[in-house]
């Protein structure tokens, strides 16, 4: 076979990953109403929306295709950085078990070939890649999964505004509607214990996080998680670009530039509208289409 010819098939098959029509997951007015979108009068014109499989095997695959992207994703935000950083998945066929990066493999460059799947014990096991796995990244993501049943996916990277804002060990601030996300949904480990080795550390990190989907990590970064890996990646971005905005707004501050918090209702209603699990899946599909499109060898 061509060169030519390879690519030609390799792009129509991420095309007609794309342009699949699967059925909608869970009640499909529900999401709708997550999303509040607009569409025509008959409601044919529609947003995408998360798929339901008829087979745990199409529903891992789905999974670890959309994993693989979030590290390109990442890779283009800028969160690399040496070997640090994890995004782990749980997996659909046994979820004491779950998928993650293989260490020393740059973001830019995982494919679904690369992912490793481990079992509770942090064991490299078979059906995935042979490779070795980050440590403090097993002994943080285990604890995780185990303590939240309902989160599935969980990131954590260095990204420079995230671990910066981490050294004053505080959530943001309610200050613009992006931050409203995270409104009574982001925690904080008020320590910082060193490099985490020891599961004891990643189950303190779950037990701050309570009932938060993220966390910021007292002088070192921050965890995000979602019930799909969609979500945990864009919550990732968006914690990482607000605490960007927090710093740039504390810095500005000042007399007769006071900061302005935004009142508890209008956060409340803004948090189910702007940051429900739903809609953190839509946001990212932008990134994943970008990745399928450009880096299609992502699904090799």
């Amino acid at each position: 076979m061509s060169t030519a010819t390879a690519t030609i098939e390799k792009v129509q098959a991420v095309h007609e990953l794309k342009t699949e029509q699967p059925k909608v997951q869970g009640n499909k007015d529900t999401y709708y109403d997550q999303v509040h979108f607009l569409g025509d009068k008959e409601g044919k014109v529609v947003i995408r929306s998360p798929p339901k499989f008829d087979n745990i095997e199409d529903e891992r695959t789905y999974q670890k295709r959309h994993l693989a992207a979030a590290f390109r994703v990442f890779a283009r935000q800028g969160f690399d950085e040496g070997v640090a950083g994890h995004i782990s998945l749980r997996d659909p066929l046994n979820p004491e078990h779950f998928w993650i990066n293989p260490l020393s493999t740059h973001f830019s460059r995982i494919r679904v070939s690369d992912l490793v799947l481990v079992n509770e014990h942090g064991e490299v096991q078979p059906g995935g890649a042979q490779s070795a796995i980050n440590g403090p990244a097993f002994a943080i993501h285990s604890e995780i999964h185990k303590a939240r049943p309902d989160l599935n996916a969980a990131c954590h990277a260095h990204g420079v505004y995230g671990k910066a804002f981490s050294c004053f060990g505080r959530p943001i601030e309610m200050l613009y509607q992006d931050a409203l996300r995270f409104y009574n949904d982001l925690a904080v480990y008020p320590r910082y214990g060193g490099t985490v080795i020891s599961t004891e550390e990643g189950a303190r990190i779950a037990k701050a996080m309570g009932s938060c989907r993220s966390v910021v990590l007292q002088n070192h970064g921050m965890i995000t998680c979602g019930a799909t890996v969609d979500e945990a990646a864009f919550l990732f971005i968006a914690l990482e670009r607000c605490c960007h905005a927090q710093m740039m707004a504390n810095a500005a501050s000042g007399p007769g530039w006071e900061k302005i918090m935004i009142p508890k209702e209008e956060a409340e209603f803004t948090h189910k509208k702007s940051g429900n699990s739903g809609k953190m899946w839509l946001a990212f599909q932008p990134y994943f289409d970008q990745v399928a499109a450009e880096d299609p060898d992502v699904f090799d």
